[in-house]
Parts: structure tokens; C-alpha cells; sequence
């Protein structure tokens, strides 16, 4: 998975990135840090215009131009085809690793034979 930046334009550099009305998932900026650091080597010094601790929430303020932010791609598929968002910098995404834990005594349950099977389709088409 991937966290897209979505801008209403084009800014190539932190610099152009600081003066920007972000909106962030929380004050430590969880996810705008991590984006930062892996691209730009250094924390991020910008305080979010807004705080919201919900996705779903930073993600309508965008569609209603409150600011910017960055949000993972499984959570802004309907709005890219809607073309209520736009994603920009895609070159920049960062990646997550995301572990499936189950005991083994159910590693045979139809719901997590079906789910590695799902996994493992994703994967090959990438």
C-alpha cells in the first residue's frame, strides 16, 4: 500500500511543501512524517491546519478544499475515479509492509485460505 500526496497542484520540493494548508491525521503528523523523513531525510516542521483523527474525515476536507494531505491509495480509489481528488508527486509514495497473523490451529479456516489467496493475487499483479 501506498500514501499518495494529493494536492490541487504541483510542488516538486519541501520547501514549496511548508506553506501549505495540510490537514493531518494527528498533531504528531503520523503519516506526513513518515513521507518526510523517507523523502526529504528530515522531520517535517509545518503545523497542520487542521487535525482530524479520522481518513475518512481528511479525506472529505480535501474534496472541499480545506488543505492537503496524504492518505493511503485503498482509501481514495472512489474519489480518484469520481475525480474529486488528484494525486500528485505519485513518484514519492511510500511503501508499508502489512503482516497477516493468525494462530496456526486455524491456518486451514476458509476466511484465511481465501484472504492469503487475495494477497498473493495482489501481489502478482503488481
Amino acid at each position: 500500500m501506498s500514501a499518495p500526496i494529493l494536492f490541487p497542484r504541483h510542488f516538486p520540493r519541501d520547501n514549496q511543501l511548508y506553506n501549505q494548508r495540510w490537514i493531518s491525521y494527528g498533531l504528531e503528523l503520523p503519516i506526513i512524517r513518515r513521507f518526510w523523513r523517507q523523502h526529504f531525510k528530515k522531520r517535517p516542521e509545518i503545523q497542520p491546519h487542521h487535525v482530524i483523527p479520522n481518513l475518512q474525515t481528511v479525506l472529505k476536507a480535501i474534496q472541499h478544499h480545506m488543505g492537503i494531505s496524504l492518505l493511503p491509495r485503498y482509501l481514495i480509489q472512489e474519489a480518484l475515479r469520481e475525480k474529486k481528488v488528484k494525486i500528485e508527486l505519485e513518484h514519492l509514495a511510500v511503501k508499508n509492509q502489512i503482516f497477516l497473523a493468525y494462530k496456526l490451529k486455524h491456518r486451514n479456516h476458509p476466511t484465511i485460505q481465501k484472504t492469503i489467496r487475495s494477497l498473493k493475487k495482489e501481489e502478482v499483479e503488481k
